[in-house]
């Protein structure tokens, strides 16, 4: 048995403590406030929270979700709990079919080999997505939905999927859509110039996310509300949102909080290799990019493509656009996530009978210690 000692430690129902988190074989058992007989990891000074859950990364420190190869994913989860990342998806890209092929199939062997955050499955983005909003994802990659192509990265991904994105324009999505539901597949539209009313129709048929809305999406107007107004007014999906404050200006976060709540948003970093990274040109899946002042866009055709932020420094900012309390937005980066994925009777809070799954940070944002199972994936030099 051992414990962790923290000055606040935000539990569920924006519930805080002081005390500690005692945990036994990578599980909490007690949070109290009377000093238990066991080890101590002392964090007097900081706060411990639930462990970040990022659905949507595509890779960060030089590595990338399509290199479809164990020791980039392994890199990615090492980097990512030093950002108190505990919890993620490795995100494809349009690309070769085989090559997301590969991809997925690499995921599906990594899960539990992890020495950093968890891989909890596999996010696959594209290649069914419309040209117009193309974004970071190559025009030529890009086909119709094939129902057996998804049933071959299923396969592929030894039913490791747990995303997968579309535009709902596409033929056969109001087919597909359904379908991946009744696999546990969760349907995110993104990538998409479909109008309003396609965009509710998917949702209709079972699609639950909106890809980093505002971005890679038709826009709304007063007259053609189109696909984000759907997101926006229909409550029953969720918004990712890429808080890095370059994709999506504070009056949108704004706006997306009051349309949607903190229950319904899904902050994700999107990163790209390039994230912890000095500017310069980097790969993203086929695409060569550069990053300019730590922001990263297409060498084609100069669009935003990824991010090099952290899903840490987006809850941050997400707190000081909106000016709540942490404890208020802290469900937009877990345990939405969480429920969403059908894992938050494991993850997502700092609760008795979870597992160990937490950062500890200081007032401002800085990891000082990552915990995965009730294990040290990251640690803070000074603190050593």
């Amino acid at each position: 048995m051992e414990a962790i000692c923290a000055d606040k430690i935000y539990g569920p129902n924006s519930r805080i403590h002081s005390g500690f988190v005692v945990y036994k074989n990578g599980f909490i058992t007690d949070i109290t406030e009377e000093e238990p007989d066991c080890q101590i990891h002392d964090f007097s000074g900081f706060s411990v929270i639930p462990g970040l859950i990022d659905i949507h990364i595509h890779g960060i420190s030089g590595n990338d979700t399509m290199d479809a190869a164990p020791e980039a994913l392994q890199e990615i989860s090492i980097s990512l709990a030093r950002h108190g990342v505990t919890s993620f998806l490795p995100t494809t890209l349009t690309h070769d079919f085989e090559k997301i092929k590969a991809a997925v199939s690499e995921i599906g062997r990594q899960i539990g080999k992890t020495a950093g955050a968890e891989i909890l499955g596999s996010y696959v983005e594209g290649p069914y997505l419309a040209s117009e909003h193309r974004g970071a994802h190559p025009v030529n990659y890009m086909r119709e939905i094939s129902m057996e192509e998804i049933d071959e990265l299923i396969k592929a991904s030894q039913n490791t999927i747990k995303i997968l994105a579309l535009a709902p324009e596409k033929e056969m999505a109001l087919k597909v859509i359904p379908y991946l539901k009744s696999l546990g597949i969760l349907v995110s539209l993104g990538h998409t110039n479909a109008d309003y009313e396609t965009a509710n129709l998917a949702i209709d048929s079972g699609a639950s996310i909106s890809v980093h809305t505002f971005n890679g999406m038709r826009g709304f107007t007063h007259r053609d509300p189109g696909c984000l107004g759907a997101f926006l007014t229909n409550e029953h999906i969720f918004c990712e949102l890429i808080a890095d404050l370059e994709h999506v200006h504070p009056a949108g976060i704004q706006l997306l909080h009051k349309a949607k709540g903190a229950d319904q948003i899904l902050l994700i970093s999107d990163s790209m290799a390039a994230a912890d990274l000095p500017d310069g040109k980097y790969k993203l899946g086929s695409l060569t990019v550069r990053v300019k002042d730590g922001i990263a866009r297409t060498m084609e055709t100069g669009s935003l493509a990824g991010s090099t932020a952290n899903l840490m420094s987006c809850l941050r900012n997400t707190k000081e656009v909106l000016g709540l309390p942490l404890e208020s937005i802290l469900p937009m980066a877990t345990i939405n996530q969480a429920k969403l994925l059908g894992v938050d009777h494991e993850i997502g809070t700092i609760e008795i009978g979870k597992k160990l799954n937490a950062a500890v940070i200081d007032d401002a944002f800085n990891v000082i210690a990552t915990f995965v199972n009730g294990k040290v994936a990251f640690m803070e030099e000074k603190i050593n």
